[in-house]
């Protein structure tokens, strides 16, 4: 009778422990959803990416909206990572860039400036990191007073980091911003 028991008390161990592994398994099959970041928007991945190894961290820098560490999928290429920052800026000088290259993990992409557009300026672009009162008045719906706030804002907080972070400025509402986000740059 006693190896009867040991033979019931086996199974029962090999179920625990394939239950166990089963549990596991979700956790194991599945750690991209585990570990997203609240608050970070989800990146989109074609069907073709999704059967890819997993993601790398490139830097991209220069002439992209929101310059950064961007994790994007194994396998991608300059446009993948640019769209990620936001795409390129109006001053951008893509015939420097081959789009198509494919990016490696840590790798610091840097989009150039336009030599003959260096300065935002002449596309009639604000930067609202360094303009002075006269520049910001140029903007519309900004007077003196929304101009002084601004320059202080900037002196008491730092640079913009984005453009919608002029709307932490006092007095610069949604329907505001959207007046002159389009004529202003970083």
């Amino acid at each position: 009778m006693g190896t009867e028991g040991d033979k019931r008390r086996a199974i029962l161990l090999c179920a625990c422990i394939a239950c166990i592994l089963i549990g596991l398994s979700f956790f194991v099959l599945d750690p991209l959803s585990l570990r997203q970041e609240k608050g970070k928007p989800a990146l989109q991945v074609s069907q073709a990416e999704e059967g890819k190894k997993g993601k790398i961290l490139v830097y991209v820098v220069g002439a992209v909206k929101n310059p950064g560490v961007y994790e994007i999928p194994e396998g991608s290429h300059y446009y993948d990572a640019v769209k990620a920052a936001g795409d390129v800026l109006p001053y951008a000088d893509m015939t420097a860039v081959n789009m198509a290259e494919p990016v490696t993990e840590s790798m610091k992409i840097w989009i150039p400036l336009d030599p003959y557009m260096k300065d935002p300026g002449a596309l009639g672009l604000v930067n609202i990191n360094t303009a002075g009162a006269k520049e910001l008045e140029t903007l519309p719906g900004i007077g003196k007073v929304t101009a002084e706030k601004i320059m202080a804002y900037r002196e008491e907080h730092g640079s913009f980091r984005t453009k919608e972070d002029l709307k932490r400025v006092p007095s610069i509402s949604d329907g505001k911003f959207k007046k002159l986000a389009d004529k202003i740059t970083l």
